[in-house]
């Protein structure tokens, strides 16, 4: 990606047009799938220009994804400028409704390059740090933002921004007691037997370690056959082709998460909701922690498969609404109301939005405990959920920094 390029800088108009309908074309292309099933030749053509035309303008396709990587980046440093937290979250908002297909395209293929994370999440670190937030006021503020725009179509989901974020600056159920219950950090994963077929087990097991370890593009059927123990036409008789093990892999892996985040969360069925929430959290990162390449099936199959990603996505979703609601109903949790405008007093159902927040917090939470190649220790995770905890009580327009992160 650091190669020196010779290509040429168009000078007259249609060339100008050229190079411009050749990153339209790819970044069309790149919001429906992900970086290694695009092809230069699919770029050229969609764009009606020869595979030569395109080579005398790009080195190659990575440096074309740079170059459309660096425009959204540039787009978003200039645009991030505002009063308030409240501003920047809605100008983020707006820049990516407007630039949907863009957006759409640097999440899907973020996870092939690790320079594109870090670049972007440079950028809204300083804006942080310009509005006083540490690590933990950054996290709860840019998490929520960020799946809301990557998922929320997704999901099926209007987020209206000025509701969303005024959640976020309001915090989710007030309370006094800001202290956790030690016990939620006492978890321990439970292995959950998932498979009546000990074979059919043994393959997908094989193939969490290989696709986690290889990623799905290097690894063959054959691979898993090996490690498995057993013949190629046998993994046929299970599954239809490598894609149907990935999205069985992925529907396991989901069923494991589930039952330990919910042993985790029944020990606190009667304390507030967002205590239960943080044990969740807790196990979350406890279960992936043991289970470390299945983290990275799951985050590759957001980029390979759309029907995987919603399937995983929606098995999450669905039963935290569900959820939610029952907390409200029964007085565990108590939500405020926010009115989308001064002169719209209309209730706003909350519930969808407090799922898109919480849930988020587990994605980015294992991006940044499981993908970034940190060592976390425990003692760490238990310091950031407990100053997590306050933040989401009490929002970013209710908490007071210096005591709760210090």
């Amino acid at each position: 990606m650091n190669r020196v390029s010779k290509k040429r800088i168009p000078q007259r108009v249609d060339g100008v047009e050229s190079k411009n309908k050749l990153k339209e074309l790819a970044i069309d292309l790149l919001s429906k799938n992900n970086f290694g099933d695009v092809s230069i030749s699919q770029i050229a053509k969609n764009a009606a220009l020869s595979t030569a035309a395109f080579y005398q303008y790009y080195i190659n396709k990575e440096e074309l994804f740079r170059e459309i990587v660096e425009d959204f980046l540039a787009d978003v440093k200039r645009d991030l400028v505002g009063n308030s937290l409240y501003e920047i979250g809605l100008k983020y908002f707006e820049y990516s409704i407007k630039n949907k297909k863009l957006v759409r395209a640097i999440h899907l293929n973020e996870y092939y390059f690790e320079w594109v994370r870090n670049e972007f999440e440079a950028i809204l670190k300083d804006v942080s740090t310009s509005f006083g937030l540490t690590d933990v006021g950054h996290f709860y503020f840019w998490s929520p933002i960020r799946f809301a725009v990557n998922f929320g179509d997704l999901l099926d989901i209007d987020v209206k921004p000025k509701v969303f974020i005024k959640l976020l600056e309001t915090g989710l159920s007030h309370t006094k007691d800001l202290e956790l219950p030690k016990e939620v950090f006492e978890f321990r994963p439970i292995r959950h037997s998932l498979e009546a077929d000990e074979r059919r087990e043994i393959i997908l097991a094989n193939a969490e370690s290989l696709f986690g370890t290889y990623g799905f593009h290097k690894t063959q059927v054959y691979d898993i056959a090996r490690a498995s123990g057993v013949a190629v036409g046998t993994v046929y008789l299970y599954f239809e082709n490598k894609r149907e093990i990935l999205r069985e892999l992925v529907r396991w892996i989901s069923k494991g998460l589930r039952y330990n985040v919910k042993n985790a969360v029944k020990r606190f069925e009667h304390y507030p909701r967002l205590v239960q929430e943080i044990a969740g959290l807790y196990a979350f990162i406890q279960f992936f922690k043991s289970h470390a390449t299945m983290y990275k099936v799951v985050r590759e199959s957001q980029a390979l498969d759309l029907e995987i990603s919603k399937e995983y996505y929606m098995s999450i979703f669905e039963p935290y609404c569900s959820a939610l609601k029952n907390s409200v109903e029964i007085g565990t949790l108590s939500l405020p109301i926010i009115n989308e405008s001064k002169k719209d007093e209309k209730k706003v159902k909350l519930i969808p939005y407090v799922s898109l927040i919480l849930m988020s917090m587990g994605h980015y939470l294992g991006e940044d405990c499981l993908l970034s190649g940190k060592t976390v220790e425990n003692d760490q995770i238990r310091s950031f959920l407990q100053n997590l905890y306050v933040y989401l009580c009490n929002g970013f327009g209710g908490v007071n920094i210096d005591r709760c992160e210090r």
